[in-house]
C-alpha cells in the first residue's frame, strides 16, 4: 500500500450545537489535527473531543483477506478537489468524511466554494482502523 494510501487519522467530535451525533462526527488528518481544532474552538466556539487516533487506508480488495476483522472498520471516503483560492490560484483541497453522512457532508462542504461542481473532485473510499485493532493498524502502517 504506497504511503498516501494510509493517513495518521484523529476520529473525533464537535461538542454542543447537532444533536445528532452522527452529524458531529469529523475524521481530521493527524498533521494538522490540533490547527483544525483551534480553529473550531476559536472561531466556531465549538469544543472538540478527540474520541480516538488511528489511521485511514484507502480501500483495497486485494489486501483485505490479510487485515483480519474488516468488521471493525468503519468506512469514511477521501474527497480531494481543487479550488480558486483568494488569489485565484488553485489550492488542492482534502477532507475525510463518514459514509453514513457522506451526501450531507459532501453538499455542505462544497457550499464553501464558488466553483460548483469543483475542479478534479474525487471521492476514494476507505476505511478508518479502529486502534483497538492494533494487528490492522500495524498492518497500515507497515505496508505503507
Amino acid at each position: 500500500m504506497p504511503l498516501s494510501q494510509s493517513v495518521p487519522m484523529v476520529r473525533c467530535h464537535l461538542d454542543g450545537g447537532e444533536d445528532d451525533p452522527p452529524r458531529a462526527l469529523r475524521y481530521v488528518p493527524l498533521a494538522e489535527f490540533e490547527l483544525w481544532r483551534h480553529h473550531m474552538e476559536s472561531r466556531h466556539h465549538r469544543h472538540v473531543t478527540v474520541d480516538e487516533v488511528s489511521v485511514w487506508i484507502a480501500e483495497d480488495s486485494a489486501r483485505w483477506s490479510s487485515l483480519g476483522d474488516v468488521e471493525a472498520l468503519q468506512p469514511v471516503l477521501r474527497v480531494r478537489f481543487r479550488a480558486r483560492g483568494n488569489t485565484g490560484v488553485p489550492v488542492p483541497v482534502e477532507r475525510f468524511l463518514p459514509a453514513e453522512t457522506y451526501p450531507e457532508a459532501q453538499e455542505a462542504l462544497l457550499s464553501h466554494y464558488d466553483e460548483q461542481p469543483p475542479h478534479g473532485l474525487q471521492a476514494t473510499p476507505g476505511y478508518f482502523v479502529p486502534s483497538a485493532s492494533n494487528s490492522l493498524v500495524e498492518h497500515a502502517v507497515l505496508t505503507a
